[in-house]
């Protein structure tokens, strides 16, 4: 009554107190799957609504130099002018770019790289800063090594032609993943709680991409390790680089298959890739996998761009144990104070240094607006968090059960066993910002 009374009168009051507001006055609804919460308020209905909806013409370019979307939109830029294999793109040192590319020709540059053919379903500019910050990092990495410039390129293999090329390319095609399967996700999310839902719902895996991972190394950045399902499937040119900074000598190497590789030296892979000291590393047993090792490689990439991770899997596929993090585990008792008490103690050890922080089983707390903040927008009640925070998060799907677990004739006995609810796992579906 209260909020209907000051959205309607414009002011209320109580005996010698009275309270009012400008008469332009807006209102945040969370957002919730079919939007729920919003049609269940009555309010609502009465009050002049304006539907926001996608559009690239909206998007905001900055100018400064060294933002990810003008690093991402420079090389965008050489590579559709073809002169990627031609001239460096410099962002550092004396040389580097002077002049930010215009507003106009980054829109038309993401339009074209990022929504050609992936244009469904994208709601969100959510999606765009996913592939702006992975793609950007990348890019910063290959901009900063000395292997791939142009000229010492010509020195150091044969077919330099086409090399750059393909390494953007690669680079671009996986950032493109992350963002793109982040919609593919929640469009299964949607199917799975609709009424004629008919059981097609299928969790967006990465084992269906065969996507070339070029990874620069954290220990050597001028080096990199290609990541691959197929080694059939890596381009020549990626090889013959490869093959000409092996340490054994070019005559001696050979492209190694990671399905056929021992868990110790995948390990050794994984530590050329993510460790930042020197010293030998006191690490857990753990039998890894060709399939494990890209994921984390995966987890890795959103990591360094500082984008959050969301991990989503069947109870007991070993979500959280691909992360080594500061655990939080959530359930339907935590209370959001809970929430903001882990906060604030990992806000004070990330003055230490980088923090990796996981919350599990999110999709089971009462909280999820809260954390929906957190981990997309990193804000924590308006406020951003510690910048050394790394967010990682994992949940299990939500759907419902297609059909009665028990189909025999003794079906009215056993009944009261069964279960009840008509989800697979007791959880809520995730906010569209996730």
């Amino acid at each position: 009554m209260f909020l209907f009374e000051l959205l309607t009168l414009g002011f209320v009051f109580n005996n010698v107190d009275i309270a009012s507001f400008p008469p332009l006055a807006f209102i945040e609804v969370a957002s919730t799957v079919q939007q729920k919460l919003l049609n269940s308020l009555p309010i609502t209905g009465y009050l002049v609504k304006e539907h926001l909806s996608w559009d690239i013409h909206r998007l905001n370019i900055f100018s400064e130099l060294y933002d990810p979307i003008q690093i991402v939109c420079n090389y965008l830029d050489a590579y559709d002018r073809h002169g990627l294999n031609v001239n460096d793109v410099v962002l550092y040192s004396q040389n580097c770019i002077k002049k930010p590319l215009p507003d106009q020709r980054c829109r038309d540059l993401i339009a074209k790289y990022f929504f050609e053919g992936n244009a469904d379903g994208v709601s969100s500019f959510r999606f765009v800063e996913i592939f702006v910050d992975v793609l950007a990092d990348q890019l910063t990495r290959l901009s900063s090594s000395a292997y791939f410039t142009v000229e010492n390129l010509k020195l150091t293999i044969n077919d330099e032609t086409t090399l750059r090329t393909t390494l953007v390319n690669a680079l671009i095609d996986v950032s493109k993943d992350f963002a793109i399967r982040s919609v593919k996700a929640k469009a299964a999310q949607l199917e799975s709680t609709s009424d004629d839902y008919d059981a097609k719902f299928e969790i967006v895996q990465w084992d269906a991409s065969n996507h070339l991972l070029v990874f620069f190394m954290s220990q050597h950045p001028d080096s990199i390790c290609a990541l691959y399902r197929e080694k059939n499937k890596v381009p020549d040119n990626v090889k013959e680089f490869l093959r000409s900074h092996n340490m054994a000598g070019p005559s001696k190497w050979e492209l190694e298959d990671y399905n056929r590789m021992p868990s110790d030296l995948l390990l050794e892979r994984l530590e050329c890739l993510a460790p930042r000291t020197m010293y030998p590393l006191d690490l857990p047993l753990y039998a890894l996998s060709a399939d494990n090792i890209t994921k984390m490689a995966l987890i890795l990439l959103r990591a360094r761009a500082n984008v959050p991770v969301v991990v989503m899997g069947e109870a007991g596929c070993g979500k959280v144990v691909e992360v080594n993090y500061e655990p939080f585990n959530l359930h339907a008792g935590i209370k959001e104070q809970d929430i903001l008490d882990f906060m604030d103690m990992a806000q004070k050890k990330a003055d230490n240094g980088e923090l990796w922080l996981l919350f599990d089983e999110i999709n089971t707390c009462n909280h999820i607006g809260l954390l929906a903040n957190l981990i997309a927008h990193r804000t924590l009640q308006g406020k951003l968090v510690h910048p050394n925070i790394r967010l990682f998060s994992a949940c299990n799907p939500y759907r419902k059960r297609v059909k009665a677990q028990s189909q025999t004739g003794i079906k009215t006995r056993i009944r009261r066993y069964e279960e009840q609810n008509n989800l697979v796992y007791q959880v809520k579906p995730l906010p569209d910002q996730i």
